[in-house]
């Protein structure tokens, strides 16, 4: 479609949504009110059903090489359909070879009953880059349609949307090429602030002047969930029909600042801090380690006479100055803190977990996708800790049993959230 097809029709479409919209307010005004009643009382229309495909993720094993191997690891997941890695060793699929052994993998595929509608292509950013027009080519001619490659980054530096407008005219030539082999170029929903894509905004103001049908985001459940809440919602409906692939993935949060035993920043209640700067240096290990409110040297302190403990204050707790085990001497008071990340929001991470088990709504997600009328591939993305299997590992340190098991769990996970969502979408 030409681009300024594209956009008329895409206002047209607006426009006629107001209009109709309108009218039909228009109308439920009209309607009397016992009409209104009996409409309220009908069950509400059951959604047609519609099958979407999960694909398996290659990267995830790395550790197989032979294409039957990796088909039958594929089914007994329950995929459907296989998203192949084309790059460098340990790819699947050589890049400098990809015109011969993308459609001898694609077959073997086929041979199993699995679909390859998608693939994984190193981390070219420009049409230029090595081997990306041959890959595209070779998709275009073994019926793969969708790929996602690398990912631009902002320099900081720099004023944005001058940047954006240079992706956008890297994206024309993307746009050119895919055209030519009715293929689609997805965008990686990357996480972090200098990855493009990452507040999705950034690459609609790029996309929008073309046709998803050779342009869209590839999205990543687990990347959107930084947004925390439901932002990732707001963004993936912004995105509409831009959003032509998603790649599932899982992920928590956790925060460790490190504190070190009782030198965190809180110093304690203002008696005991008083309690210990009145303490004399005391012999044996310390000043006192007495325990309540016990007297120096009385039972329940902790140092009890003879013992070699010290002389503890009321009410005291503390072990002193920590001017060595017998060094003695009034604490420092306040404590000193431990580390430099309490002030600052750090100690976070947003570590990988098994699909269902952390902040991604598979529920929600399914509600969105029916909106969208989404109908593109999809693939298992998992990245927690599998073996090695989770970062494209060559090797395996757990056995094959577990690590397919691990993977299959999450595409269950997935697929019953899907079917217990009301939405008519299944896997």
């Amino acid at each position: 479609m030409h681009r300024r097809e594209f956009i008329h029709s895409g206002i047209m479409a607006t426009l006629a949504a107001k209009v109709l919209g309108d009218v039909g307010f228009a109308q439920q005004a009209q309607t009397p009110p016992a009409q209104t009643a009996a409409a309220a009382a009908q069950p509400a229309a059951t959604p047609a059903p519609r099958k979407l495909i999960m694909d398996c993720y290659t990267r995830n094993l790395h550790w197989l090489r032979d294409p039957d191997q990796i088909a039958e690891a594929a089914i007994e997941m329950t995929c459907g359909g296989v998203q192949p890695t084309v790059g460098a060793a340990p790819a699947h699929i050589d890049a400098t070879k990809v015109a011969s052994e993308l459609p001898a993998f694609v077959k073997v595929m086929q041979k199993h009953g699995l679909r390859v509608k998608q693939i994984r292509g190193g981390n070219q950013t420009s049409v230029d880059q090595p081997n990306l027009e041959a890959m595209v080519a070779a998709m275009g001619q073994a019926g793969a349609t969708h790929y996602w490659c690398g990912t631009d980054n902002y320099d900081f530096t720099k004023p944005i949307v001058p940047q954006l407008d240079a992706i956008k005219k890297k994206v024309e030539g993307f746009v050119r090429l895919n055209e030519k082999h009715g293929t689609t170029l997805m965008y990686h929903t990357r996480a972090g602030a200098n990855s493009v894509g990452s507040v999705v905004w950034d690459l609609l103001y790029v996309m929008k002047d073309f046709d998803p049908k050779y342009v869209g985001f590839h999205w990543d459940t687990g990347h959107m969930a930084l947004h925390g809440g439901n932002m990732w919602e707001l963004l993936m409906r912004t995105a509409g029909p831009y959003v032509v692939a998603v790649s599932w993935k899982d992920r928590t949060w956790e925060q460790n600042l490190g504190f070190l035993g009782e030198g965190g920043p809180y110093p304690g209640p203002v008696e005991q801090a008083a309690a210990l700067a009145a303490a004399p240096a005391g012999g044996g290990r310390g000043a006192g380690r007495g325990r309540g409110g016990a007297p120096a040297g009385a039972p329940g302190g902790r140092g009890e006479a003879g013992v070699g403990e010290g002389d503890a204050p009321a009410g005291g707790r503390g072990r002193g100055g920590r001017g060595g085990r017998g060094g003695g001497g009034p604490r420092e008071f306040p404590l000193p803190l431990a580390g430099n990340t309490f002030a600052r929001g750090g100690g976070w991470s947003s570590p990988m977990v098994p699909m269902g088990s952390g902040t991604v709504d598979i529920f929600r997600y399914a509600r969105v996708l029916r909106d969208l009328d989404f109908t593109g591939p999809m693939e298992l993305q998992a990245e927690y800790p599998n073996g090695g299997a989770e970062r494209g590992a060559e090797q395996i340190t757990v056995p094959r049993e577990m690590v397919i098991g691990n993977l299959k769990r999450d595409v269950l996970t997935i697929r019953a959230a899907f079917q217990q969502s009301g939405t008519g979408l299944s896997i």
